[in-house]
């Protein structure tokens, strides 16, 4: 429990409400704790057994959405190599505390075995898409999610908050942001056919700063849909290596890139890394049409979510994965080493969970005494 231990008189007002609230509360301090979660994984598991792989990093109920193309665990902040065991308990506890009956042990043993039978399935079926969860793939687009160009006009989300932060467009270094970017993604032509017509900088859920920038093309006769691009350019996570996590990209925007490219691939829109200065920046094209899970999630929606991160997880981890002393294991393998070590696995995340709860009560009853 110590691990997950905060101390509500080091945070402001705000985020103390934030994480008193009812329903939504819980998971945010899950979110914010990831660090201290990684490193109790580690003395809860003999992690130098197990296969590594490039994980996602941080698979959790917030970070699943679906867009115009599909639905996925997105959001590779956090994604290195490491033990593969570490995504699997990360997810386990997110989509337990996510549900709207808590269940003794973590979660119900329907969506429990779920999530073994869809990573096997994503392991040993490399000629299957992983699957997506039916509650979000079924959502069609509102005619303002169906272009860039509506999104903006609607004001919507993301183009709501650039105009909230609104910038003047000579305060940014566009010219640096947009040459770096286009470099990453070796397109040139990009500087030649869009302007800058609107910028921003937006603080993000988990404190990093997002710099939006709205590009129109010089084009008018141009397809509605390639008419606007509203590009985010997003602050990345430096974490230091360890003994058992590691970075071998030189650049952690393009860290995000390839994890993307592994886990979901061809969900992004335009992904691609930018410099300016020393500050390193991950960049993609914010989609018009994006729905997250909603919580609380009952029995089936659990199970639902359940295998299709499973099935996501397992197929990017299979085609990434060595054994513990850096050689390269086959799917079957992997597959084996899951399905002989998942139940410890799971009891890893019931035990994580627990401790994690008593710490998030002892948090609230002292920030609730604060406001008293």
């Amino acid at each position: 429990m110590k691990a997950f231990v905060r101390d509500p008189a080091r945070d402001k007002a705000s985020s103390r409400r934030r994480y008193c609230r009812r329903g939504r509360g819980l998971h945010l301090y899950f979110r914010h704790v990831g660090p201290e979660m990684q490193r109790r994984f580690c003395e809860l598991v003999d992690v130098s057994r197990l296969p590594r792989v490039f994980l996602h990093g941080n698979p959790h109920v917030d970070n699943y959405a679906k867009t115009e193309r599909g639905a996925a665990m997105v959001d590779f902040d956090r994604a290195r190599y490491g033990p593969y065991a570490y995504d699997i308990v990360r997810f386990l506890v997110s989509a337990g505390i996510s549900a709207r009956e808590q269940s003794r042990c973590l979660m119900p043993p329907t969506a429990r075995s779920s999530l073994r039978r869809g990573y096997a399935q994503g392991v040993l079926c490399p000629q299957l898409r992983y699957e997506e969860m039916h509650a979000l793939r079924r959502r069609r687009a509102k005619r303002w999610q169906q272009s860039t160009v509506q999104y903006v006009e609607a004001n919507r989300l993301w183009a709501r908050k650039m105009r909230e932060n609104a910038m003047p467009l000579e305060q940014l270094p566009l010219e640096q942001l947009l040459a770096s970017y286009a470099r990453s993604r070796e397109e040139p032509s990009l500087l030649e056919h869009y302007r800058v017509s609107e910028a921003a900088q937006i603080p993000g859920s988990m404190g990093k700063m997002h710099t939006v920038l709205l590009l129109e093309s010089l084009d008018s006769s141009i397809d509605e849909h390639a008419r606007a691009l509203l590009l985010d350019f997003k602050e990345v996570y430096d974490e230091p290596d360890t003994r058992w996590f590691h970075n071998p990209f030189a650049h952690n925007g393009e860290r995000m890139v390839r994890a993307g490219e592994l886990h979901a691939p061809g969900w992004e829109m335009r992904p691609g890394w930018a410099t300016v200065g020393n500050t390193e920046l991950w960049v993609r094209q914010i989609s018009p049409q994006q729905v997250k899970v909603k919580r609380a999630l009952e029995e089936a929606e659990q199970m639902d979510l359940c295998f299709a991160v499973g099935s996501q997880l397992g197929a990017a981890h299979a085609a990434s994965a060595t054994c513990a002393a850096g050689e390269p294991i086959d799917r079957e393998a992997l597959a084996e080493h899951f399905l002989a070590n998942y139940e410890e696995y799971f009891y890893v995340a019931a035990q994580l969970e627990a401790e994690l709860r008593r710490a998030y009560e002892m948090y609230t009853d002292r920030a609730l005494r604060m406001r008293a």
